[in-house]
C-alpha cells in the first residue's frame, strides 16, 4: 500500500463519519478492535478482500481508501448519489426507493441520470430481475436505443426504431406489441436513454 498513515487517516474518518467504534468496525470483519486501531495508525494493513468490504461498508471507492485519487484527481474517487426507482412503479410522481452512488467516470458531463431498478412485477422488463438500469436523462434519442419514454401520461421502456410512417418501440419480446407512434404526436415525450445496467458499486 502506497500510504499507510494516508490510509489510517481516512479509515479513521470514515468510520466517525459512520459512527462506529473499533471494535464495531473489526466485528464485520470477525476480527478485535486492535486490528482496526493497527490499521488506523499505519502500523498494519488489510488485505485486499477485506479492502473491498471496507469499500462496500463506506461507500467509497478503492481509491478513495489508497490514496491514488491524488494520482487519478479527486473526481476518481467521489461518488454521485443517483436516486433509483422501481421499473414497474415508475411515473411522474414516482418518489426514489433509494440512491444508488456510482463513480463519476460512468456518468457524461452535463447529463443528469436517475436509476430504474426491475423488481420483476414489470409486464414487459428489459433487464433481468434485481438489475440496475442507468438512464441519461435526454429529450432526444438515436435508432435502436433503449429507450425511456411517456406515451399518453403512461411510462415505458423499450427500444425505439425509426420509419416511414413514424416510430416504434418494440419489447424485449417477440410477443410484445410494437407502439406506433406519429412523430407530430405532443403525448410523445422522450424522458431518457439506458446507457447502462447491472450495476454492482
Amino acid at each position: 500500500m502506497k500510504d499507510k498513515n494516508g490510509f489510517g487517516i481516512r479509515l479513521k474518518k470514515l468510520r466517525k463519519n459512520a459512527g462506529m467504534t473499533q471494535n464495531a468496525l473489526a466485528a464485520k470483519f470477525g476480527k478485535s478492535g486492535s486490528a482496526v486501531r493497527m490499521w488506523e495508525l499505519g502500523s498494519n494493513e488489510p488485505d485486499i478482500n477485506t479492502l473491498v468490504l471496507l469499500s462496500s461498508i463506506f461507500d467509497c471507492s478503492l481509491d478513495y481508501l489508497l490514496c491514488r485519487d491524488a494520482v487519478l484527481g479527486k473526481e476518481g474517487a467521489v461518488r454521485t448519489n443517483i436516486p433509483v426507482f422501481q421499473l414497474s412503479q415508475y411515473g411522474s410522481g414516482s418518489e426514489p426507493i433509494y440512491h444508488k452512488s456510482i463513480l463519476p467516470e460512468y456518468l457524461d458531463t452535463g447529463f443528469s441520470y436517475i436509476m430504474l431498478q426491475n423488481d420483476d412485477s414489470s409486464m414487459e422488463p428489459l433487464i433481468p430481475k434485481g438489475a440496475l438500469l442507468l438512464i441519461r436523462l435526454q429529450d432526444s434519442c438515436l435508432d435502436g436505443q433503449t429507450v425511456l419514454f411517456r406515451l399518453n401520461k403512461r411510462f415505458y421502456l423499450r427500444r425505439i426504431s425509426y420509419g416511414n410512417g413514424g416510430i416504434i418501440f418494440s419489447g424485449a419480446f417477440p410477443t410484445t406489441t410494437p407502439i406506433l407512434v406519429d412523430t407530430n404526436d405532443d403525448s410523445l415525450e422522450i424522458i431518457g436513454i439506458a446507457v447502462e445496467y447491472n450495476f454492482s458499486f
